[in-house]
């Protein structure tokens, strides 16, 4: 059953619409009070919310207004009620306060029922699409993590919103011990964030210099390690109220380019022969199917494995177990 919210502060206009639309099988949220439009919508899963325009304390345009700012109700459908004469200045406020339809009083039922079902359609479109884009962006992530290039995403102000554990393991190592009462993505350092940051304006450049949403560059790191990276440029996510473009940039290559010596590793953590050489896949970013292949083992054996090379390491999963590979 749908649900909406409806708030005008003279009750016989509040139980109008209230009854319209309860008879029609929706149910309803009603107040008087503006004030309780937020825990109102804290509660329950509203689908359209209905305002009347002229109430004392909070006009309905400036409660829009309020709604359509904040990310977890700026999704949501608002149809604005008023009285008859209404001017057009006031109407175009309300539209472009976020207001989705400026219905005037008296109230035609059958009018305000067929924009009640386009409005709730509307928002039942939004949510399947923004329920699929959390899928797909589940997926990415999965694949990125069993993938053997380092990715990292970053939003259209150079921020990293994902990183891969390839690029944790190669980032982690250039933070400084410098406290800080911030809690950046990942657990990295604020010098690591400014680092990307910094590797973040050379992408841009080459993406300006090749005038494309794919290019090549390079990426020198602190202590002189040079990455080959691909650039690619993606669209928004859905749910980004500014429209945000997101870029990946990845290696070219698996881990390469970094310091790891298999037998120091072994030695160190008392690994025998095979165990070595599956540790060495993963440091190359190799999934644990991929290992399996080149292994000729079963993927539940490369998993019993590595179970035992954890326990050696003392870790609890691979990326703890990638980071220790450059400690």
């Amino acid at each position: 059953m749908n649900e909406i919210l409806v708030v005008d502060d003279i009750q016989d206009n509040l139980l109008l619409s209230k009854t319209i639309l309860e008879l029609n099988g929706y149910y309803v949220h009603a107040t008087q009070n503006p004030k309780d439009t937020n825990k109102i919508l804290k509660r329950n899963n509203v689908d359209l919310i209905i305002l009347d325009v002229n109430m004392p304390e909070v006009n309905g345009i400036e409660l829009c207004k309020r709604l359509k700012k904040n990310p977890k109700t700026a999704h949501i459908p608002v149809i604005l009620f008023t009285a008859e004469r209404t001017s057009t200045e006031d109407i175009v406020s309300g539209l472009n306060g976020g207001a989705d339809k400026y219905l005037t009083r008296p109230i035609q039922e059958e009018e305000l029922l067929a924009w009640v079902r386009a409005s709730i359609r509307d928002k039942m479109a939004y949510d399947d699409a923004f329920r699929q884009m959390k899928e797909e962006r589940l997926v990415f992530e999965q694949a990125c993590n069993e993938a053997p290039p380092a990715m990292i995403l970053f939003d259209s102000e150079g921020t990293p919103v994902f990183l891969n554990p390839g690029a944790q393991a190669i980032f982690s190592r250039y933070s400084t011990k410098t406290r800080t009462r911030t809690k950046p993505p990942y657990g990295l350092h604020p010098s690591v964030i400014k680092l990307l940051k910094n590797l973040y304006a050379t992408t841009l450049v080459a993406r300006r210099r090749k005038r494309s949403n794919r290019a090549d560059t390079e990426w020198t790191l602190p202590d002189g390690h040079t990455l080959q990276m691909l650039i690619m440029s993606l669209e928004s996510d859905p749910k980004d109220s500014r429209g945000n473009d997101y870029t990946l940039v990845m290696t070219q290559v698996p881990l390469k380019n970094l310091p790891f010596d298999p037998d120091t590793f072994a030695i160190r953590h008392g690994l025998s022969k095979r165990e070595k050489e599956l540790v060495t896949l993963i440091f190359q970013g190799y999934s644990n199917m991929e290992i399996g292949e080149r292994m000729f083992i079963s993927e539940h054996t490369v998993k019993v494995h590595l179970k035992h090379i954890f326990d050696k390491v003392g870790v609890k999963n691979r990326t703890s177990l990638i980071r220790k590979l450059f400690v």
